[in-house]
């Protein structure tokens, strides 16, 4: 018999409401899954189970959902990208030095472990992976995602060429002579080889890498992939101004219409970012079309709000966004891969991009980062809590100061509340966080590695650089240092 875990007399629970297709609270009831599977959310369960939770003083909801993330790479520049601008190409995050791992499979291993870390103590259990399959870090994809406990999605991307700079100001490409096709066969062998994990957590997503360096060829045989294995596409478009005139030169159209040209949207398709739209004000485009665009053809949006709002842009709103009728989903991209926070930074941030309070509420929020996310996985059976879907729970703790005094605690959560709240995670039904410890990962050797092989890429960064500057003369530390060693490295 496998064993049922009972969560008794939970304070709040957000439950799957199936006749308005939503989540709704359910006060002082139980959850219980067998297995990997949730057998009863709600009131009144009379059954045995071989263990049994005192929910007393916590809130009960379904683990939250990360659509698009890098967690091997760009977390080794905390304390280096913060602050930096490139002005001139009206750039966000989009800097050659997020490549200077290239080789480094040991620290690309480490940021790996210490971001899911991260992810499951802030309430994230299921992350879709993105990855450079030409540049992948490792080649055990599939063993060091699956060790870890999380659900996941391997998006390994394939490009048809690269961009690059010369002076800081312009930007060239330099194309491959297959296309990117020849890497294609590889990364779906990556990809079914995840389908068909024995651990059942792991799944795959078609990733073609951005709409300005994959050819239409390229799209198209993504698109035909994805389609004959029933599963999703992702790829980033209209994330910079650079990457819309860019496209706007070759084609005449948007990166949005453009795609759309191609047959490349619809609702198995995710859009990572599709921030710079025709509406956009940094455009200054003559047509507004994009929006109505992107609903009509079913795509999925991820906002990654943090990463953006680092760089003094933002989705124009992930509120309008969801007016319009399009799905959305959220992501935590670069770094830090915290959930909560990743919430209400979207929330906040769609409050002032659209000037409305309440045209994003914080329902919605979790809505996008739980059932938005879900859809565009193609899945009913996680980012709810229903008997039937799977085992991903998440206890929060509602003493935590950040969660008091408890009114509303999903609005508490999303405003005001911090990964330390989150107790207990679950993941297919097996515990991963206790008391906010991660049970999978050693997470002080992950970040101690992790240590090391940030000073490893930024020693490599003058090799990145178009003028072969040093980490410390492109990005000083923020204070002045006195000591015995003030090379600031």
């Amino acid at each position: 018999m496998t064993d049922r875990t009972l969560i008794r007399g939970a304070d709040w629970i957000v439950a799957w409401d199936a006749k308005h297709r939503g989540h709704k609270y359910v006060i002082g009831g139980d959850v219980v899954f067998e297995g990997n599977t949730l057998i009863h959310v709600g009131h009144a369960y009379t059954g045995d189970a071989e263990h049994v939770i005192d929910g007393s003083g916590l809130l009960v909801m379904p683990g939250m959902i990360n659509a698009h993330a890098h967690t091997h790479r760009d977390i080794h520049a905390k304390g280096f990208f913060e602050d930096l601008a490139t002005h001139q190409m009206w750039m966000t995050q989009l800097l050659e030095y997020t490549f200077v791992l290239k080789g480094d499979a040991e620290s690309c291993a480490a940021a790996f472990d210490a971001s899911v870390c991260s992810l499951l103590r802030s309430g994230c259990t299921t992350l879709v992976e993105l990855f450079g399959y030409k540049h992948r870090p490792f080649d055990d994809w599939v063993g060091q995602v699956a060790a870890t406990g999380i659900r996941a999605s391997l998006c390994p991307m394939v490009a048809s060429g690269y961009w690059y700079t010369t002076s800081g100001r312009d930007h060239h490409y330099a194309w491959h002579a297959g296309e990117g096709v020849d890497d294609l066969e590889g990364a779906l062998e990556l990809i079914d080889a995840a389908l068909t994990h024995p651990s059942g957590r792991l799944s795959g997503m078609v990733g073609a890498a951005q709409a300005d360096t994959c050819t239409e060829r390229l799209f198209r045989l993504c698109k035909a992939a994805a389609d004959e294995r029933g599963i999703p596409l992702q790829t980033h478009a209209a994330q910079s101004v650079m990457e819309f005139r860019e496209m706007i030169r070759r084609h005449g159209m948007t990166p949005v219409e453009w795609l759309e040209s191609i047959g490349l949207l619809g609702p198995n398709v995710l859009l990572g970012h599709a921030i710079h739209i025709d509406q956009h004000p940094w455009v200054a485009y003559f047509e507004h079309k994009d929006l109505e665009r992107l609903a009509r053809s079913g795509v999925t949006v991820v906002n990654c709000a943090r990463a953006f709002a680092q760089w003094g842009d933002m989705l124009r709103s992930l509120g309008s966004y969801r007016a319009a009728g399009i799905n959305m989903a959220l992501g935590t991209d670069g770094y830090p891969h915290d959930m909560i926070e990743e919430m209400r930074i979207a929330g906040l941030v769609s409050k002032v991009a659209s000037g409305h309070v309440d045209l994003l509420r914080a329902e919605d929020v979790f809505e996008t980062a739980t059932l938005g996310a879900a859809r565009a996985l193609g899945r009913d059976d996680v980012g709810r809590l229903a008997p039937g879907a799977k085992a991903d729970v998440v206890l929060v703790d509602l003493s935590h100061p950040s969660m008091r005094p408890v009114r509303d605690p999903l609005r508490s959560l999303v405003y005001s509340g911090v990964a330390t709240a989150v107790r207990d995670v679950y993941v297919d039904g097996v515990q991963v966080v206790d008391r906010g410890r991660v049970l999978t990962i050693d997470e002080d050797a992950a970040l101690d590695r992790l240590q090391a092989g940030q000073g490893r890429a930024m020693a490599r960064v003058p090799d990145m650089d178009w003028a072969g500057r040093s980490a410390d003369a492109i990005s000083p530390l923020c204070l002045p240092v006195e000591g015995p060693d003030c090379s600031g490295s």
